[in-house]
């Protein structure tokens, strides 16, 4: 885990905002910066894309308390993988 990718995951998790509405409720916010570090923390570069959703998944739904969705959540799990094993 690095700057970039947290960077980019942060990135990835804005643009998605799995909270949705609720995410101007949250003062201490920042794109998701803390989740995108915690979600980072846990994952290694040989887990799957599986894996990683899990990962994900459960990141968010302790941090927000919040039920995120399966087929999102999986897409944001494949660009994760992919921004780990870039060359």
């Amino acid at each position: 885990m690095n700057k970039e990718h947290i960077t980019k995951v942060k990135v990835l998790l804005t643009e998605w905002n799995p909270l949705g509405k609720q995410s101007v409720q949250i003062t201490d916010l920042n794109n998701y910066e803390t989740e995108a570090t915690d979600i980072l923390w846990h994952v290694k570069k040989t887990n799957t894309v599986e894996q990683i959703n899990k990962i994900t998944n459960t990141v968010l739904s302790q941090a927000f308390g919040i039920h995120v969705e399966p087929i999102k959540c999986k897409i944001i799990a494949e660009q994760i993988h992919s921004i780990l094993n870039e060359k």
